[in-house]
């Protein structure tokens, strides 16, 4: 499996599919567990391990895995005495359907319409070889899934939520923004991430050139005015009185 092409699957998926929270992070969970298990065609994983990592309770972790099932995108083995539950995940690569996408997006744009944009179509032989890799590199460095799973850890079913309804708000590029300040302040916190998000949202930041300039402004120091001295009130009474006596 590639874990890249598979979180774009998926989120591909979810665009023609409703599946729930708590089925989208057991998602992600499992295969962020695929994937330090190494990538094996069937892993285990003890219940108690996917309810931590995931948040979910006990009953909760069995819908949502119903959920998964009931959508092809798992194979589920129930545990054995002294054995963990084993999954394993359904490839999504080339398994959506691109014409679904038409008949969500078909009504903002006429019938037989055309980008003029040529930088829309790549050449097959850039996908091959060492450019596909870079490619893929780049896309998992822009995914905000990919950097908190990496960098702060597996997401709950609230995070995830939160995660898409600022990429709907923002952009994908803006979260990831926030998520690299996070990283570079080693603040690794969602909760964190959240308020650079809302202090950028009061802003008005729309995009990476509004937070460049945000942050040269904020990083000026600021012109202040030196505070005026105040005079010894002993010294002035002292000097009042030698003018009287002289």
């Amino acid at each position: 499996m590639n874990y890249v092409k598979e979180l774009k699957a998926f989120k591909d998926w979810l665009l023609l599919n409703d599946l729930d929270t708590s089925a989208i992070a057991l998602w992600y969970t499992l295969m962020s567990i695929n994937n330090m298990a190494g990538w094996k065609e069937r892993f285990n994983a003890p219940n108690s391990t996917v309810e931590k990592l995931t948040g979910l309770s006990k009953q909760g972790l069995v819908n949502a895995r119903k959920n998964l099932i009931d959508n092809d995108l798992i194979v589920y083995e129930k545990g054995k005495k002294n054995k963990a539950p084993a999954y394993q995940m359904k490839s999504l690569v080339n398994s959506v359907d691109p014409s679904g996408y038409q008949s969500i997006y078909q009504s903002e744009y006429p019938s037989g319409y055309q980008s003029n944009d040529e930088s829309l179509t790549i050449p097959k032989q850039k996908r091959d070889g060492y450019e596909e890799v870079e490619d893929e590199e780049k896309t998992r460095a822009e995914d905000p899934y990919v950097i908190y799973q990496e960098n702060f850890g597996v997401m709950r079913p609230m995070i995830t939520e939160s995660i898409s309804d600022w990429c709907s708000s923002f952009s994908a590029e803006i979260v990831v923004a926030a998520m690299k300040r996070g990283i570079k302040q080693n603040a690794r916190s969602f909760a964190y991430i959240e308020s650079i998000l809302r202090d950028w949202s009061q802003q008005g930041i729309k995009t990476i050139n509004d937070i460049k300039a945000y942050e040269k402004q904020t990083s000026q120091p600021s012109k202040t005015i030196p505070f005026p001295k105040q005079k010894d009130q002993r010294l002035e009474t002292l000097q009042r009185m030698r003018e009287k006596g002289e």
